[in-house]
């Protein structure tokens, strides 16, 4: 068991820390987020890229890919890393998730209390763990803003508890909000933009 930047856990203590001061961008899948990361890109210089759920697949380089939905992650992951397929970008990157489904061959982050409801502030989770300040969210609005792929928003009322929790958090971690930047949506009216 490990204790770190208030938080507990049982999986990856061995990573805690290990990117202290490295910039990090959080990719999400909020519409906009390929213009969001060109922005964060120019302003951030050398950064460490956290890539979530399924833009994971799309983007040229991905340093972590990480998940809270660890079935989909399998199929993600390997999707990224088959040899057959052309334009998927480096092989080269450490998966990361909660632990929730079972053991897999990769970072798990069993026991992390309390955990995120949501990857892409999971995937914050981590890179703060990890050490990396500022925490810049691209593609990650935490509200009804549609995904990229998608034609129609979801209901607000889906992101609300989400935005409680994360407002919680923050309020109990104000040096984990203080390293959060974001491009767009709720979590850049929240955390303030990058």
């Amino acid at each position: 068991m490990w204790e770190s930047g208030g938080y507990q856990g049982e999986g990856c203590g061995e990573l805690l820390g290990e990117l202290r001061g490295q910039p990090a961008i959080i990719a999400g899948s909020g519409k906009g987020v390929f213009e969001e990361l060109s922005a964060a890109e120019s302003k951030l210089g050398r950064y460490v890229q956290f890539a979530v759920n399924d833009i994971s697949v799309f983007l040229t380089h991905v340093d972590h890919m990480v998940s809270l939905h660890a079935v989909r992650l399998d199929y993600w992951a390997a999707l990224r890393r088959d040899p057959t397929g052309a334009g998927y970008g480096n092989t080269d990157f450490r998966v990361h998730d909660a632990g929730l489904y079972g053991e897999r061959e990769w970072h798990q982050w069993t026991g992390l209390t309390p955990t995120m409801a949501h990857s892409g502030m999971f995937a914050a989770q981590v890179a703060y763990l990890m050490g990396c300040s500022p925490i810049v969210l691209c593609g990650c609005p935490e509200d009804s803003t549609c995904r990229f792929w998608e034609s129609e928003p979801r209901p607000e009322k889906y992101y609300k508890p989400v935005q409680r929790q994360v407002e919680a958090e923050m309020a109990r971690l104000p040096e984990f909000k203080k390293v959060i930047r974001s491009m767009s949506g709720w979590t850049r009216e929240f955390f303030g933009d990058a």
